[in-house]
């Protein structure tokens, strides 16, 4: 039997053998029939490596089978991206299953406090100011809001109650009519979140200033007015220049909006000097000036550890 030539090149071993004759190498061996030098691809095992017939007659070439390193390192980072999944769905999975328990505790404990149990007290005084609902050690407070008929608007949370029911009587004062209060001196997050789940359970329906879109925007943030431009408005901020002349088209909405809002507070008799920032207004904005604190729906803040 004829000897193979063999020379090592740099994609791996090519053997070089004439039609019909075989190789033995030691502790492996490979027969090739004649079929495999007919231009035909064919696959077999040689020492780990895979072997492949070229399309060129009589030359048989083995190319390693070890991946290429960066196969390998994107094959580790998908691995790795994969257990950091893992294993954050299980610490906020976790989590979640420790503020329930302790929602539920809380609520056992008796921390709570039905809505029911809690009076009515008017948005307004007689003099027609805001009520000051501030308690001397309070760290939070829970508050649900009433319109005319005495149905429930929008519940939050905030550190300072009175900034907050002020700015929502800027936002929304046609349906700031009466308001229930419960303090907190050592708030926790399982607490407020809990007795808000058993308000609006107690309610029978979620408020509509609840409900995770553009109603509850307009309770949290400021009004945006852009909304209630008219169709003459509209035109004139599509043909008004970029820069100034467009900020001066959208100032003037909200200024045309502001005039609304007053006529309404004047309507409620409300006697509250309520400026809004006439820094806002050039981005047709509306909101309250001097008030820094906003209602804080998530006091106080928690997350899980890796998320």
């Amino acid at each position: 039997m004829a000897a193979v030539a063999a020379s090592l090149g740099s994609h791996g071993l090519i053997f070089k053998s004439s039609l019909g004759q075989s190789h033995h190498d030691g502790a492996a061996s490979a027969s090739l029939p004649k079929s495999a030098f007919l231009g035909e691809e064919f696959f077999c095992n040689f020492k780990r490596s895979d072997l492949r017939v070229s399309q060129r007659p009589h030359v048989v070439v083995f190319a390693s089978a070890a991946e290429p390193k960066w196969k390998q390192k994107l094959a580790a980072a998908d691995e790795h991206q994969e257990r950091t999944r893992q294993a954050t769905a299980q610490a906020q999975e976790e989590y979640r299953k420790r503020q329930d328990a302790l929602r539920r505790q809380s609520m056992q404990g008796g921390e709570g406090v039905s809505l029911s149990s809690l009076e009515y007290i008017p948005y307004l005084t007689e003099e027609g100011h805001i009520a000051d609902c501030t308690e001397p050690g309070a760290k939070a407070s829970l508050y649900a809001i009433f319109d005319e008929n005495k149905t429930l608007c929008f519940i939050g949370i905030s550190r300072q109650v009175y900034q907050s029911m002020r700015l929502h009587f800027a936002r929304r004062p046609l349906q700031c009519y009466y308001v229930k209060v419960m303090h907190v001196s050592k708030p926790s997050r399982a607490l407020l979140e809990g007795t808000r789940d058993a308000w609006i359970s107690e309610n029978g329906s979620v408020p509509v200033g609840n409900d995770n879109g553009e109603i509850q925007n307009l309770w949290e943030n400021a009004l945006d007015c852009t909304p209630f431009m008219t169709d003459e408005e509209k035109l004139l901020h599509e043909e008004a220049a970029p820069g100034p002349p467009k900020a001066k088209v959208l100032k003037n909405v909200a200024r045309r909006i502001e005039k609304d809002l007053e006529g309404i507070f004047k309507q409620r008799n409300c006697t509250d000097v309520l400026r809004f920032d006439p820094k806002l207004k050039d981005r047709c904005l509306l909101d309250l000036k001097g008030v820094a604190v906003k209602p804080d729906t998530s006091v106080p803040t928690a997350t899980p550890k890796g998320t």
